[in-house]
């Protein structure tokens, strides 16, 4: 399973706030679900939003050096908490179901390395 320090969650942040409300999102058990791929490289949970919202959150780690965080919230932060959050939970130490990469992922990850190619 991954692991990322807070240190490295709060680099990839848009600022120090996000990083706040991240833990805070972590503290309360903000998630009801966490998933990871069986191969480590994806990273997956529905968070509790405001009022009756859940948010489907991922992070994939494909390359490990730029984690792509995932939200569905509005925010226009990226990665927004949710996803900061998400990464926090990396070193919690929590139950991880293993999962299936959806295909919009993997069609993701198939055009970034087209465009690469």
């Amino acid at each position: 399973m991954k692991h990322l320090t807070e240190q490295q969650i709060a680099a990839m942040a848009p600022n120090a706030s996000a990083v706040a409300n991240a833990k805070k999102i972590v503290k309360s058990g903000g998630f009801t679900h966490l998933a990871r791929s069986a191969d480590d490289t994806f990273y997956m949970g529905d968070c509790r939003g405001s009022g009756s919202s859940v948010y489907s959150v991922s992070v994939d780690f494909i390359d490990e050096t730029v984690p792509i965080c995932r939200c569905s919230c509005p925010s226009r932060q990226f990665p927004c908490k949710h996803g900061l959050a998400l990464m926090m939970e990396l070193s919690q130490g929590r139950h991880w179901d293993i999962c299936s990469i959806p295909q919009d992922i993997l069609d993701k990850r198939a055009k970034k390395d087209a465009r690469a190619g």
